[in-house]
């Protein structure tokens, strides 16, 4: 079973980045925690229209996790498979105003869990809760999203982010 801690309170940001100490001998690794991403987010398109950047990241892997086809879903949920190694970007230096846009965006389904990476660290990640694992049995890709849902799923995020940025405009 891969390293998991899950959050699933609605405060789950204000206490995952605890669970991404790094290095417990190091008082000072207890910095800003990346995010794993294994899904639309690991795609430029998608992090330029939400956040107006490419964070800096890491291209890695989430032993003992997959990206999981969802179905009538164009994104993945990451679940346990102790025979995979899911593929991904560990986006560093985020901002709490990023942070919060990228929460509120991710599906209230998800759970976040602080995940054990390839490299030895330790990444929020969004995890889908498993109630039915046949259903789930694919693997998801960015090369399953044909180039007209890419610009479909673009126009959508631009949508979802003028009407965030409307609602939080002082925050």
């Amino acid at each position: 079973m891969p390293a998991t801690t899950p959050i699933t309170t609605d405060n789950r940001l204000a206490r995952a980045a605890s669970l991404c100490d790094n290095n417990d001998d190091d008082p000072s690794s207890k910095t800003n925690s990346g995010l794993f991403a294994y899904g639309t987010l690991t795609m430029d398109a998608v992090m330029l229209t939400l956040l107006d950047r490419v964070p800096p990241s890491e291209r890695t892997t989430a032993p003992g996790w997959r990206a999981a086809g969802l179905p009538d879903l164009p994104y993945p949920g990451l679940v346990a498979d102790p025979q995979s190694n899911a593929l991904g970007r560990l986006y560093l230096d985020l901002t709490e105003r990023e942070w919060a846009l990228l929460d509120a965006f991710e599906n209230p389904v998800y759970d976040i869990a602080a995940v054990t990476l390839a490299n030895g660290q330790r990444g929020l990640a969004y995890v889908w809760p498993v109630t039915d694992p046949p259903a789930l049995a694919h693997t998801w890709t960015v090369d399953l999203i044909d180039p007209a849902g890419v610009e479909a799923y673009l126009a959508r995020c631009k949508l979802w982010r003028q009407e965030w940025e409307a609602e939080n405009i002082n925050s």
